[in-house]
C-alpha cells in the first residue's frame, strides 16, 4: 500500500516525537466490579455468622454450668461423731454421691438430715445423720484438692 510520508516544517525541523504511551490499565468491567462488591459484602456476613455461633456456644456452656448441680461440703454428725464430706446431689435427685464414702446417700437438706445406706432398696440398712453445716462449691473443691 502506500508509505506514510513524514511531514517537515518549513524551517527543517522534524516533527515532534510523540511521548511513548504508558500501558493503560484496563478498568474493571461492570461484572468485575459487581463481583468485588459481592465479595466484600459476603465477607462480613461470614465473620458475623462465626461470631454468632461462638456466642451461642458460649451461652450454651454457661447455661449448662448454671443448670448442673454443684458439689457442696457438708458436715454431719451422729452420737458425737462429726464428719465432713463432699456431697454431690446428682441430677434431679438421681446419682447422689458422697465422694469419700462407699455408702449411698439420701439427703433431705431442707430438714438438715442425710441418710447413709449400704443398700438403697433396704431401708433398715440406712443410718440417719444430722447435717450441721453446709458449705458451697469453692469449699468442696478445696476439700477435694487438699485431701
Amino acid at each position: 500500500m502506500s508509505n506514510k510520508i513524514k511531514k517537515q516544517s518549513l524551517l527543517g525541523k522534524t516533527p515532534e516525537r510523540k511521548k511513548p504511551t504508558q500501558a493503560k490499565r484496563q478498568r474493571p468491567s461492570n461484572q468485575q466490579q459487581a463481583r468485588a462488591q459481592v465479595a466484600q459484602q459476603t465477607a462480613p456476613e461470614v465473620e458475623l455468622k462465626k461470631s454468632k455461633t461462638r456466642w451461642y456456644a458460649l451461652a450454651a456452656v454457661v447455661l449448662i454450668l448454671l443448670i448442673t448441680p454443684k458439689p457442696m461440703l457438708i458436715t454431719y454428725e451422729k452420737l458425737g461423731m462429726v464428719s465432713q464430706s463432699v456431697f454431690w446431689p446428682g441430677v434431679f435427685g438421681y446419682g447422689a454421691n458422697l465422694f469419700d464414702s462407699s455408702l449411698s446417700p439420701r439427703a433431705d437438706l431442707s430438714r438438715n438430715t442425710i441418710y447413709l445406706c449400704q443398700d438403697k432398696h433396704k431401708p433398715d440398712t440406712c443410718q440417719k445423720y444430722r447435717v450441721t453445716e453446709q458449705s458451697g462449691f469453692i469449699a468442696a473443691m478445696k476439700k477435694l484438692l487438699i485431701d
